[in-house]
């Protein structure tokens, strides 16, 4: 029987998307959504006991995301919950120790080897496994070309074993046309974990040279080392400069999204740049440091500002604000490089690393 006669049946580790939204978890919920879709899949996403999402197929896990024991305790656990897959997906980088069940791991970056000081003690001991992982991943999924390069490099990996497959979008696809730069807000928009490579201090050196009549809107839960950061956004929130949201819903960003006058990364790097596809998706321009995968993402649809001065993304925020042309063009090249990003397209691809895992 060939392999394309049967539905493979997929261990899909979801339990992260019960403890946050945003990041690893929106990926995997996103791309789980896609994969439903796709002929011959039969997929078991693995949850963690919390999370509140009714799902009669999936497989109700007591092991947290990133537990020191992790690599030993979820095999115990697809035993005892009779999962039985043909294969596992490892979402978050590291993938458990499954004798005789082929994994595959996604990477979204490895800024953890770059900062290491930027993550707390457990955190950063759970992601330096990975290089013991990669003895038994059978093969890896990255969002970039970026991470591609950075993983092969730092960790030796056959590049044959690395693919490529950049996240898509569900933000705008409604076809509602975006709002012009008359009907927006009097905001720029960031969003994403506060922690510092995000370097949202950036964006408040920057707040104080910018025209006072444009505020910052920061969508994102607190992170690990952030303590400064975020005194520093709840003293600019009450100065009325700053709003922080902290957990809003998908309605929320969405909405974010499409008033703002533009997104806002002034990143380290970004191993894709989700906030700017999803920006770009809904018309809004895109102001980016550069980093990592951010060019990958936007391409020649963002203004971008290397330097990580105050004055310079002051200048760049304040000229996509007040330019009426330069903002049209950015909005309507967003939206159509926005249309390059498929979710379905993506799980298609995720699914050819599977059958190439379990072929080999």
């Amino acid at each position: 029987m060939r392999l394309s006669d049967v539905a493979l049946r997929v261990a899909f580790d979801m339990r992260l998307a019960g403890y946050r939204a945003g990041g690893i978890a929106r990926y995997a919920t996103d791309l789980a959504a896609a994969l439903r879709r796709q002929p011959d899949i039969d997929l078991v996403p693995l949850r963690a006991v919390r999370d509140s999402v009714a799902d009669p197929s999936s497989a109700r896990f007591r092991t947290p995301p990133h537990h020191r024991l992790e690599r030993y305790a979820v095999p115990v656990e697809l035993m005892l919950r009779r999962v039985r897959p043909d294969i596992y997906h490892a979402v978050d980088l590291i993938a458990p120790i499954l004798p005789g069940i082929p994994a595959v791991a996604t990477v979204y970056d490895l800024a953890f080897l770059r900062w290491p000081e930027d993550l707390a003690a457990d955190a950063l001991a759970y992601y330096r496994q990975l290089g013991r992982s990669a003895r038994w991943t059978r093969e890896w999924i990255v969002p970039s070309a970026w991470t591609a390069a950075d993983l092969v490099e730092r960790y030796a990996i056959d590049p044959a074993r690395v693919t490529v497959i950049p996240l898509g979008v569900t933000m705008g696809i409604d076809d509602q046309p975006a709002l012009p730069r008359s009907s927006r807000g009097d905001y720029v928009l960031a969003v994403g974990t506060v922690e510092p490579r995000k370097r949202y201090d950036l964006l408040l050196d920057a707040l104080h040279l910018v025209d006072p009549t444009i505020r910052l809107v920061v969508a994102g839960h607190p992170g690990w080392r952030s303590d400064d950061t975020q005194t520093r956004l709840q003293a600019a929130t009450a100065s009325g400069r700053v709003e922080w949201l902290v957990g809003p819903s998908d309605a929320d960003v969405w909405r974010l999204y499409r008033e703002a006058i533009a997104v806002v990364l002034p990143s380290r790097v970004e191993g894709f740049g989700l906030a700017a596809l999803e920006g770009m998706a809904v018309g809004t321009p895109v102001i980016s440091s550069g980093g990592g995968a951010l060019p990958e993402v936007t391409g020649a649809v963002a203004i971008e500002v290397i330097d990580g001065d105050p004055g310079e993304w002051a200048a760049a925020i304040e000229r996509v604000a007040g330019d009426a042309e330069l903002w049209r063009s950015l909005s309507a090249g967003g939206v159509t490089r926005a249309k390059q990003f498929d979710w379905d397209d993506a799980a298609a691809r995720t699914v050819a690393v599977y059958q190439r895992a379990v072929g080999h």
